[in-house]
């Protein structure tokens, strides 16, 4: 029981110490995240092994280790935080990472360099292992809802407002141009601190209507767990609130 105890500890210490060695540019981005995977995973196990000491205990009517059942707390932060962060959805995502509610012609980066930050994934739509087909193909099937949003409001009011909203959720506005109606950000997740792009692109459809865009980019990863899809879907939703309000 011993060696699931120590087991347990360095699970947990070495789940932090690969997000705080990213986070601090200590551990290279591949090795802080398979350590943190290898981390969640003997977590995981020792939580599971850990329940059934303790229901063995209850059974056998002995007094109950209230080491192993700190043990099993402790072991379980990782593996909830992560899965209440990541979500059932977040899990079944498609391996994708760059998403866009015009698959079609996608916002495009006016400002925002390849050179500008470490990345390992390209600004141009389709243009690292998926082509743009196949990557506009795998975002319709698994998130038909993110499509261009269309109001009945002039394309100046939508700018401020969708400028207004991507402020409040915490991005980084990075450039902007109201000749366009274009701007792009940056937003940091909460836990590994990774920095994922953004571009909103603002259409005037006539006098009073408008269309918006935007797509979302992930610097770093395959997948991403269908965090640039949520970010995508609470701008639409707190934009839609805005200017509902007006």
């Amino acid at each position: 029981m011993k060696i699931i105890s120590w087991s347990g500890q360095g699970a947990f210490v070495s789940s932090v110490l690969a997000v705080l060695g990213y986070r601090a540019d200590l551990l290279p981005f591949r090795l802080a995240f398979l350590l943190f995977l290898l981390a969640l995973l003997l977590c995981v196990v020792v939580v599971i092994l850990g329940l059934c000491s303790l229901v063995i205990d209850l059974v056998k009517k002995r007094p109950l280790g209230m080491d192993y059942l700190l043990l099993v707390v402790i072991c379980s932060i990782g593996p909830g935080v992560t899965l209440f962060s990541v979500g059932l959805d977040g899990i079944k995502a498609p391996m994708i990472h760059d998403i866009t509610s015009d698959t079609v012609n996608p916002p495009v980066f006016l400002f925002t360099q390849e050179e500008q930050g470490f990345r390992e994934n390209s600004l141009v739509y389709g243009a690292d292992e998926l082509s743009a087909e196949q990557l506009s193909g795998l975002q319709l099937s698994g998130y038909p809802d993110i499509r261009t949003m269309t109001v009945k409001l002039p394309a100046r009011v939508v700018y401020q407002k969708a400028l207004f909203v991507a402020s409040f959720l915490g991005w980084e506005i990075s450039a902007q141009d109201v000749l366009i109606f274009h701007f792009e950000a940056q937003a940091t997740t909460a836990m590994f601190g990774f920095v994922d792009d953004i571009v909103v692109r603002i259409t005037p459809l006539g006098e009073d209507s408008t269309a918006i865009d935007i797509r979302s980019v992930s610097r770093l990863g395959t997948s991403d767990f269908s965090a640039n899809a949520k970010r995508i879907r609470l701008f639409f939703d707190k934009l839609g609130e805005e200017l509902i309000i007006r």
